[in-house]
């Protein structure tokens, strides 16, 4: 296979920043992942800029993953950002650091644009099979796409770090306040009538550690099937994480490390939803907003 017929796509998001390579096709065959943890959104300070620590964290993180997608025959790369750059004083310089460091030229998303890319890498596979809801929470912000196409697509200032910064979940009383706090968004961002789709996914590190301490093992990213769960099994893994320290949470079976101080704040957004909602069973993927986009280039590609 040459390097022509592949892509690849390196998206900084506020936790984790991610690279898939695929083939350029329908189905993004023979799909080689990566990530590295990079922490972004919990790394603004206070006039919401990136310590220089953090930026070449960043920048060490985009390299490995260049390689790595050079070294699985990646063609062209593109280069995404999400929440933690779009919301941050410091876009401009990253976008010229980052052009000197790889030569890659940082595209930043709106909000919409993520949830867009998002509901793609979620429903591709089901693409002409009745309409879809797609839910991305990720560190600073959740993405909502409903519909064929999407129809409506939004994006929340609500994200498992975002949330953790406010509302830190230390013990079970917590969860009151981080609630609250989630409340609020919705009643300002939600739109009363939204439509019930035929399926619902789930797109994100929360969705996947939630799946792996349902399951007890850890979910690969290469995991082959959406796996269900219920809005109840949801909010017995929160309940059963709020009252354990961090160390205590990553001994658990199944519990993706790095995500044992957030992954309580992310289901609290993910329940607050799920009710808000009427959702009682959603799936979880593995896809993401790089498969979404690296969907689209294929799609506008073949005109």
């Amino acid at each position: 296979m040459t390097s022509s017929t592949r892509r690849a796509v390196i998206a900084i998001g506020s936790n984790s920043t991610r690279m898939l390579t695929a083939c350029a096709d329908a189905a993004l065959s023979s799909p080689v992942r990566g990530r590295e943890e990079t922490r972004l959104f919990l790394s603004l300070n206070g006039d919401k800029s990136f310590e220089k620590e953090a930026r070449e964290r960043l920048y060490a993180a985009v390299l490995a993953l260049q390689e790595s997608a050079r070294l699985t025959g990646a063609g062209e790369i593109k280069l995404i950002a999400t929440s933690a750059v779009r919301d941050s004083r410091d876009a401009i310089l990253l976008k010229a650091e980052l052009l000197e460091k790889t030569g890659l030229e940082l595209i930043i998303l709106s909000g919409e644009e993520e949830a867009r890319c998002s509901y793609l890498g979620a429903v591709f596979p089901y693409l002409n099979g009745g309409t879809q809801g797609v839910i991305d929470i990720g560190g600073g912000s959740t993405e909502i796409a409903l519909g064929e196409g999407p129809e409506d697509a939004l994006s929340l200032q609500l994200g498992a770090s975002r949330l953790y910064r406010l509302c830190p979940i230390d013990q079970t009383a917590d969860l009151q306040a981080a609630y609250a706090a989630v409340e609020t968004e919705l009643d300002r961002a939600l739109k009363p009538d939204f439509k019930h789709p035929d399926r619902w996914l789930m797109v994100g590190g929360t969705g996947v550690a939630l799946m792996g301490l349902l399951k007890g093992e850890l979910i690969s990213e290469y995991h082959p099937k959406d796996e269900a769960f219920s809005l109840n099994e949801a909010e017995e893994v929160l309940n059963r994480l709020a009252p354990l320290t961090p160390p205590e949470r990553a001994l658990l079976p199944g519990m993706t490390i790095g995500r044992e101080h957030i992954l309580p704040t992310g289901l609290v957004i993910l329940t607050a939803l799920m009710r808000r909602l009427s959702i009682n069973q959603m799936a979880v993927t593995v896809r993401n907003n790089c498969d979404g986009f690296l969907f689209d280039w294929y799609r506008r590609a073949q005109g």
